[in-house]
């Protein structure tokens, strides 16, 4: 999406070549009207005249066109100057005009080496115009004092122009700033659009993973005992309604996050270790025994490690069940600064089962604790020959 600087500069620049066009446009009417008001003031014939006119025309016409063709409207003038040089033994405005927007044409329209080559022929023909001139008595100091005249009214027109290219040098480079960090400003967005999508596919991930493992394994413990125990057939078929509720409603948040530009918005409250204990309690069935052992408070974890945590553990446990075999074992050491925590179950049902659990819970698992400077290690047990999920979460109290 592009920015309004861009659309700013992208309106701007044309606007700014249609005002230039039509002020040099201008400024040509304008010498053409001074050239033919101002004549040189000596007795003219009806040739010299009409070659006159023809200068002044053609010079206006090169003033109109210079920024256009910058070269050859100032080689135009170069030309007519020098005619006019030959022609007439007196200097005219319409020349010394001309003469100064050449000067000033030099230094905001071309690049070295022409840009001194043509500035070098301004001087040259100004002081040429001053020596030749009939209109100056033959005084050394008279014409010394035009000489200097006309060199310092050049230099000034070609310091104008210098300025006014330098001036056009610093806008353009600040609109190639501007675009360049607009493309960064670009960049991140995507990154951060990237990022919140695989933040929402892992969350979803999550919520659906684990808890349709829960209700496929709270339903296997309801079949299990429906005959013998209606009771706890019953309470299953519960867990199994309000898992499904649960997921339901946890998917729906997300959904309405995405939906909404509003940033207050925000989903439930996330889960933490203290709903750690639940979450097991939803995962029991009579074929699944999952033991909890706490060492240290979990109220001291902070909620961003406290949920990373949980997800972890809600992932090993879904694995576990899907893949392992009961009894399953938590282990939580919360001390100063870190969080250790180790998932075990008993010996695998199939050699398969590390094939198939190389899949996106294992790469969320260790991108989760990546992200908070942890570690993550997922392997058979060398001890049971279980399967056995270790990570370990720093975080600063500062």
């Amino acid at each position: 999406m592009t920015s309004h600087l861009s659309e700013r500069v992208a309106t701007r620049l044309p606007g700014v070549v249609t005002r230039s066009g039509m002020a040099d446009v201008a400024a040509g009417l304008i010498l053409c009207v001074i050239g033919l008001l101002v004549v040189p003031p000596i007795p003219l014939t009806i040739g010299q005249y009409v070659g006159y006119v023809l200068v002044v025309i053609g010079a206006s016409l090169a003033v109109a066109f210079r920024r256009r063709v910058p070269r050859t409207a100032l080689m135009i003038l170069a030309v007519l100057l020098v005619v006019h040089l030959v022609v007439f033994d007196v200097p005219s405005v319409v020349a010394g005009l001309a003469c100064l927007v050449a000067a000033y044409t030099t230094q905001t329209q071309l690049v070295p080496p022409w840009r001194w080559v043509f500035l070098a022929g301004a001087y040259a023909g100004g002081l040429a115009a001053m020596l030749r001139s009939t209109a100056l008595s033959d005084d050394l100091q008279t014409r010394a004092f035009a000489v200097a005249s006309v060199s310092v009214a050049i230099s000034l027109a070609a310091t104008l122009g210098m300025l006014r290219r330098q001036r056009r040098t610093r806008y353009d480079l600040a609109v190639e700033r501007a675009a360049v960090l607009e493309g960064q400003l670009d960049t991140e967005r995507r990154l951060a659009a990237f990022e919140e999508r695989h933040r929402v596919a892992r969350e979803m991930h999550d919520i659906l993973g684990h808890s349709l493992n829960a209700i496929a394994a709270q339903a296997e413990g309801a079949r299990y005992i429906l005959t013998s125990d209606s009771a706890r057939a019953d309470r299953a078929l519960k867990d199994i309604a309000h898992l499904s509720r649960t997921a339901v409603d946890d998917v729906r948040d997300v959904i309405d996050v995405l939906r909404t530009e509003n940033e207050d918005v925000s989903p439930r409250p996330d889960p933490s270790l203290r709903e750690l204990s639940d979450l097991i309690n939803t995962l029991q069935t009579p074929g699944t025994i999952i033991k909890l052992q706490v060492d240290g408070d979990v109220d001291a974890v902070p909620s961003r490690v406290s949920l990373a945590a949980y997800r972890i553990a809600q992932e090993s446990l879904t694995n576990a069940i899907q893949h392992g075999r009961s009894p399953i074992t938590v282990r939580l050491t919360i001390e100063a600064g870190s969080l250790g925590m180790t998932v075990v179950n008993a010996a695998t049902s199939s050699p398969a089962a590390d094939g198939e659990r190389r899949g996106h819970g294992l790469i969320g698992m260790q991108e989760r604790a990546r992200a908070y400077g942890g570690t993550f290690a997922a392997g058979r047990d060398a001890a049971t020959g279980g399967w056995r999920v270790h990570v370990h979460l720093p975080w600063s109290r500062s």
